[in-house]
């Protein structure tokens, strides 16, 4: 009989380190407070893919945004003119068509150096991607018209305002695996016309549901006292229904080039910079979040007001947190 109560606990050892809790540990949440790309205890470590390190810099002297924001941000560049560059860190496993997560990003565009041309049409954008998988080339261009950004999740925001089509708009969107040279042949968007105003703080989430093949986004105002109140009537959901599949293992801040420069009146589709005050992404498992991920998205409720952050509903008042 002993020996096989040692078989089966050391069984049940083995099955313990084998379940698969890789899921909750994957969440990222990024506030900047130092530098990212530099090793640090228990943190992911970023790094950036491209050429375009330059368009990322870490500011430890930022001053604080809101009252729970913490010292230090990220500035990026984003400029059409510039090869494609991504500022990323990876996380363990990858969230695919079957699973449930969110990531989102608090963000303010500067009133300098900002020149979205009216010609032209090109996002500020945050992303899940795939490492191994996605390319760079996310508009194709005069000489080729194909895009090689398969597995990729963007929330962009195209501040952009034609003549012809009028905008700003914002708008996320999923390019799913391959199924021709083309990212564009597996690909769905959602849209409304917003405009973010410079100087504002906002924060943007997105979640994916693998319920309803949907991937919503939603936009609030996070005031001085650090509380996030949402744009009425701003929510868009994504239909991904068409998708055949995707997977991602990656968090970014894509800044893309465009290669449809040349219809700008300026030479330039867009120009400008955004300040980064938090990034995150993670899982939701059995309609929960990680803590450390509850932990971040809590400070922007506002006490007394109906949980706008919906899918942390129910999380928000357990102790601990």
């Amino acid at each position: 009989m002993f020996p096989s109560r040692v078989t089966l606990l050391a069984a049940l050892a083995v099955f313990i380190a084998l379940a698969p809790t890789e899921t909750l540990a994957q969440a990222i949440v990024e506030d900047f407070a130092s530098d990212p790309t530099l090793p640090r205890s228990g943190a992911p470590l970023w790094q950036v893919r491209g050429p375009g390190a330059a368009q990322f810099q870490h500011e430890p002297g930022s001053s604080r945004r809101f009252t729970t924001d913490t010292a230090g941000s990220l500035a990026v560049t984003y400029d059409s003119l510039e090869p494609t560059s991504r500022y990323f860190t990876t996380f363990p496993s990858v969230f695919t068509q079957d699973d449930d997560f969110v990531f989102g990003a608090a963000l303010t565009i500067r009133w300098e150096a900002y020149a979205p041309d009216p010609y032209g049409f090109h996002p500020i954008a945050f992303s899940l991607f795939n490492s191994v998988t996605t390319g760079d080339d996310r508009t194709g261009d005069l000489s080729d018209s194909r895009a090689d950004t398969y597995d990729t999740l963007d929330m962009g925001y195209f501040p952009n305002v034609s003549p012809f089509f009028g905008g700003p708009f914002f708008s996320p969107s999923l390019f799913g695996e391959q199924v021709n040279p083309d990212a564009f042949a597996n690909f769905a968007f959602g849209s409304i016309e917003l405009g973010l105003r410079r100087g504002v703080t906002y924060l943007i989430e997105v979640e994916h549901s693998a319920a309803t093949r949907t991937l919503t986004a939603r936009i609030s105002i996070v005031g001085s006292d650090g509380f996030a109140d949402p744009l009425r009537d701003r929510t868009v959901v994504t239909d991904l229904s068409g998708i055949t599949g995707f997977a991602v293992d990656a968090l970014a801040i894509s800044a893309y080039q465009d290669g449809y420069n040349v219809f700008a009146s300026s030479g330039r589709s867009l120009l400008a910079t955004v300040d980064y005050d938090l990034i995150y992404s993670g899982p939701k498992v059995d309609g929960r979040l990680p803590d450390e991920l509850l932990r971040a998205l809590r400070r922007f409720q506002r006490p007394g007001r109906d949980n706008h952050l919906r899918w942390v509903d129910g999380d928000l008042n357990e102790p601990g947190l």
